[in-house]
């Protein structure tokens, strides 16, 4: 569930309602259709004194710590762990989705330049990279939460599943998936107008404009506006956060109650000790993100299901503040899964020259019990 998705929708909705108005009130005065400059701007139904900053902020701060954060993740002493690798993907998705949308809101309220009316191709592609990054990025966090269960509950399914590999697999299993959930707008998205200009002089002007909309058959709309909405919901936000909440809850009874009942031979005591510390540190970080991740996305929800169709000019700055907080979850997710990681920490700073080398290696080697996914 994208908000700039949604709000460049609304404009475009709009945009052909004023044409199709337009059309009606001239064929009334004997003109052929007459269309003047579309007097909609994207501060229709957000404020752009909140989100025009915000998007440079944003933007700056997601891509220094999303290009950081992969270039920590695909060293070699992370790469070959899976949860490392799937979190190398989400910076690189992540990476993606603030372009797209961030990128677009500053070309369309700097530069009043917007992409996807540039062509029909445009509008489609735009418009599925969009849906698609941000469901992407989703269950690329919730595979993060169902990898560091099975890590630490199922042994058997753990040396399958939390592999390198069999991350690689799944990343490209959920590419596919995804993509085909989201393709009809390739087919679908947006239609071609002929309209005519006046340039004065009774002399007009036809040309062909694209309306970046769904609004483009009844049958695609009512799609778009019912099933697909509900398709978006519960595949951007709902499912994976209950996903995340089983999984987080899993792994704190796994190591705060039932780990703690084990008994351990005297030889493997001090070495699952010290991998049960570290494990216990990555709970905490997925029960925060599971937090954060709700709070961020919880006002799309609430949006979603209260606001009336075709009334977003009604909520500026609810969609203002909505818009603000889902990019914030895409460019500020470094902080929870690197900055949070002991690991993350430690490569940043041999990476930095900031450590000494023998040191860094001994601290990696005390990483035990848990090593399958490198946490």
């Amino acid at each position: 569930m994208s908000s700039t998705w949604s709000l460049t929708s609304s404009l475009a909705t709009t945009e052909q309602t004023r044409i199709q108005s337009s059309e009606t009130s001239t064929l009334g005065t004997n003109i052929t259709t007459l269309v003047t400059e579309i007097l909609t701007t994207p501060s229709d139904i957000y404020d752009p004194r909140l989100t025009r900053p915000f998007a440079i902020i944003c933007l700056f701060i997601g891509s220094i710590g999303n290009s950081l954060s992969f270039i920590v993740f695909t060293q070699k002493q992370l790469r070959t762990h899976s949860t490392f690798r799937y979190l190398a993907y989400l910076s690189i998705v992540d990476l993606i989705v603030i372009y797209l949308g961030l990128g677009h809101l500053i070309l369309r309220d700097y530069f009043h330049l917007d992409i996807r009316e540039r062509s029909l191709f445009l509008c489609k592609f735009h418009t599925f990279l969009t849906y698609a990054t941000t469901h992407l990025s989703s269950w690329i966090l919730t595979i993060v939460s169902i990898d560091r269960a099975i890590a630490c509950t199922v042994i058997r399914l753990n040396k399958r599943f939390c592999r390198p590999k069999s991350a690689d697999r799944i990343f490209v299993a959920m590419c596919i998936v995804i993509a085909l959930i989201n393709s009809h707008i390739l087919f679908f998205m947006g239609s071609k107008q002929t309209v005519v200009r006046s340039t004065g002089s009774n002399v007009s002007l036809h040309q062909q404009v694209i309306i970046c909309t769904h609004n483009t058959s009844e049958v695609y709309f009512h799609f778009f506006e019912k099933p697909y909405s509900i398709i978006d919901l519960f595949s951007y936000v709902l499912i994976p956060f209950l996903i995340m909440t089983v999984c987080a809850g899993i792994i704190a009874y796994r190591l705060f109650f039932s780990l703690s009942k084990t008994q351990l031979t005297n030889a493997s005591k001090k070495k699952t000790r010290k991998g049960t510390r570290r494990a216990k540190q990555i709970s905490y970080m997925l029960l925060i993100l599971n937090l954060v991740f709700v709070i961020l996305l919880a006002p799309i929800v609430v949006g979603q299901v209260f606001q009336e169709l075709n009334q977003e000019h009604h909520y500026r700055l609810y969609n203002s503040i909505t818009l603000v907080l889902s990019y914030s979850n895409h460019a500020l997710n470094f902080v929870l899964y690197g900055i949070a990681s002991p690991q993350f920490r430690l490569t940043l700073r041999q990476l930095l020259g900031l450590g000494n080398i023998n040191t860094t290696q001994r601290r990696f080697q005390t990483f035990g019990f848990f090593t399958s996914t490198g946490l």
